[in-house]
């Protein structure tokens, strides 16, 4: 499973920043909230809470000025 970091502008539609990310699902579950494995195929809009903790364990530095999504694909 591959999880990415989706960046988009506020008002656009199209996504200017994006980043994978060495994660597994077991590790975003706790930081997403999801109750099962099969709540990772959807795309999420992060929270700045979600940012933080995915900053904290990936290590990086996300953008500030942007929405940010994950998205999660096989």
């Amino acid at each position: 499973m591959k999880h990415t970091i989706m960046g988009v502008p506020e008002g656009e539609d199209f996504a200017t920043f994006e980043k994978d990310l060495p994660v597994s699902v077991a590790e975003l579950k706790p930081i997403m909230g999801w109750a099962t494995d099969d709540d990772c195929v959807y795309d999420y809009r992060l929270t700045p809470e979600q940012i933080s903790a995915i900053e904290q364990l990936c290590s990086l530095e996300l953008p500030k000025n942007l929405e940010l999504f994950l998205t999660c694909s096989a």
